[in-house]
């Protein structure tokens, strides 16, 4: 879980509109690793103590669980929530846009003069600037949004990391000391 907690803050630092896909290789890696053994694990706890008989079906229903139903349920809600996210940031951020903001100003103004001068209308290179502006602002409420749900994320995952630490997931092995009485010297 240490591998996800990581995974996550790199992430959450490094998602930036500068952003390069190299950045995130790494990542990916500790991703993969923490996956392989957090499947490995948990296949090895469900089964250490299953009779042979219901080995078939558990086995059927514990790759069922973790390789269907759990993507399926994680990936709807993560993008729901990253949607509803967005679109909260996206209106948090236009409330401020206005002629009185400097640089939404000069965003508007640099983007109306560059369609002007590639021989657009009036009305078009107004529309042009104001598509330019909006598609600033969803970029923005997207990266927030992001990394909104990265945090979450990120302090979930090292939240369980602290607790599965303390926690036996194996049975500890009895062993008995057989006292002879006699040293082997």
């Amino acid at each position: 879980m240490f591998c996800y907690f990581i995974y996550f803050a790199i992430l959450y630092f490094g998602v930036a509109p500068s952003a390069r896909y190299e950045m995130f290789i790494f990542p990916m890696l500790l991703r993969g690793f923490g996956m392989m053994v957090l499947f490995i694990a948990f296949g090895l706890y469900v089964v250490e103590d299953l009779k042979p008989e219901l080995m078939f079906s558990n086995t059927f229903f514990l790759i069922t669980t973790r390789s269907v139903l759990a993507p399926i349920i994680s990936m709807s809600f993560f993008s729901n929530a990253q949607y509803r996210l967005q679109q909260h940031y996206v209106q948090t951020l236009s409330e401020t846009v206005t002629d009185a903001d400097p640089l939404a100003a000069s965003r508007y103004a640099q983007s109306f003069a560059g369609a002007i001068s590639q021989g657009h209308g009036f009305d078009q290179a107004r529309q042009m600037a104001v598509s330019s502006l909006d598609s600033v602002l969803q970029t923005q409420g997207m990266l927030l949004s992001i990394k909104d749900l990265l945090g979450g994320m990120m302090v979930a995952a090292l939240a369980v990391a602290v607790v599965s630490a303390f926690i036996p997931f194996h049975k500890a092995i009895r062993v008995k000391v057989v006292r002879t009485g006699e040293d082997m010297l």
